[in-house]
């Protein structure tokens, strides 16, 4: 533990694409930031464990603070109740003496702390995965959706570029000649970097990072729908019908009545206005003026507070 009079806290947003971690005092300032490739608990397992130490040692290495000023951690990652990945993020940790100085929260509960200021406000969060999360009036956290990229959850990256592929897979043998199966395969393999549907395929469920490729197809096929391509059309379609769903069972389960609400956006999908609004449409039936709010800080930041408040900091 720091003995100084010092505090240094070490916060870690860790998806299931990126990882992002920063180093902060207890004035709340910015020593050090790191990236690194994506640690979701239960998809990487030991790999993200490493990578969260690899996260630590590049912001104490570039704060110029050894691991022993390090007062606090908190680390919120997707795939958190994974019981096997927090034991291998735990032997790690413990080879440090720094595991009794971490906490671990699912990376929704950072986001919630540094958009939803005081615990209020609904987090819709869209990006590799998708979840909503709130407080009701007694404070206890509510959630829709954020079983999992392999769970069934709708309307995320990942969902997203695992339809392009199962649209393609289908129709591979029709794909020349129908323009909006060629625009989707042509982005299809230009985000993969490869020529030939069948080696695409293959390469990506070879790499480490399957999920951060699929779900980089999120993008260019949310472009393409803005585009008039119908196939991807019906992809975002499916995917924000499903994300308004969301957030309708949310505020019933609030019992949310006003015709009129605020929305914290998180994540790289749900930032994009053709997608958003897309969203936007699906919930004019219940809501009639719709806002969105989006936070420039990062959510290492808010499980840096998560840790902060757990030891009192």
């Amino acid at each position: 533990m720091n003995k100084n009079t010092d505090f240094h806290i070490v916060g870690i947003d860790g998806g299931a694409s990126n990882t992002r971690g920063v180093l902060i005092n207890e004035n709340g300032e910015t020593l050090s930031t790191a990236l690194e490739e994506g640690t979701n608990l239960a998809v990487y397992g030991e790999l993200a464990a490493k990578r969260i130490i690899n996260v630590i040692s590049n912001l104490c290495e570039s704060a110029n603070i050894s691991f022993d000023l390090i007062d606090a951690i908190g680390l919120g990652l997707a795939g958190a109740s994974n019981q096997e990945g927090r034991d291998e993020v735990f032997k790690e940790l413990d080879a440090l003496n720094l595991s009794k100085r971490t906490l671990i929260a699912n990376d929704a509960e950072a986001a919630y702390a540094i958009n939803c200021p005081m615990d209020l406000g609904v987090l819709v969060t869209v990006g590799t995965g998708v979840i909503c999360i709130s407080r009701n009036k007694e404070g206890k956290t509510i959630r829709i959706a954020g079983n999992g990229h392999d769970k069934g959850d709708v309307g995320s990256g990942f969902w997203m570029g695992k339809q392009v592929i199962a649209n393609l897979a289908l129709n591979e043998t029709s794909v020349i000649g129908d323009q909006h199966l060629e625009q989707l395969m042509d982005l299809f393999l230009k985000t993969v970097g490869i020529s030939e549907f069948n080696n695409a395929i293959e390469k990506i469920y070879k790499d480490d990072d399957q999920i951060k490729i699929i779900a980089k197809l999120a993008k260019p096929v949310i472009d393409l729908s803005e585009k008039g391509n119908e196939i991807a059309l019906s992809i975002v379609q499916e995917a924000t019908h499903s994300v308004a769903s969301y957030i309708e069972s949310l505020t019933e389960r609030l019992n949310y009545s006003s015709n009129n609400i605020v929305l914290a956006g998180n994540g790289s999908v749900i930032r994009n206005d053709f997608y958003r609004n897309s969203v936007n449409d699906e919930l004019r039936f219940q809501f009639s003026d719709i806002k969105w709010t989006f936070s420039k800080i990062s959510s290492a930041y808010g499980a840096s507070i998560l840790a902060g408040k757990l030891y009192d900091m």
